[in-house]
């Protein structure tokens, strides 16, 4: 049996291809605590519920395009809880932003 040792600490562990061992984890705890509040939801509701928490947990798993590296819902948390009143500088290069280079 070979064993795979990932070359950082925080680097995530692959089950296969596309599903990592924190997808699981996140599957068993969302798939726990949907199940257990199946009870709370009215029976003519009950598949609506399911839907809702397959839903959850896919957009949970997800990867975003822009930057494959974070989860969805850690995208979403830090564009929410982003600092709105800090700016950071862009610089230009002299040239780029349309005059021809004449400073005043």
């Amino acid at each position: 049996m070979q064993y795979k040792i990932p070359s950082e600490i925080g680097s995530e562990l692959k089950i296969n291809r596309l599903f990592y061992l924190t997808d699981l984890l996140v599957v068993l705890i969302l798939g726990g605590i949907g199940f257990t509040f199946r009870y709370v939801v009215h029976s003519s509701f009950v598949w609506y519920y399911a839907i809702f928490w397959i839903l959850l947990m896919v957009a949970w798993l997800i990867r975003p395009k822009t930057n494959p590296k974070l989860r969805m819902v850690k995208a979403l948390f830090l564009a929410v809880t982003r600092d709105r009143i800090a700016y950071c500088a862009i610089d230009k290069k002299e040239g780029e932003d349309g005059r021809n280079g004449d400073q005043i």
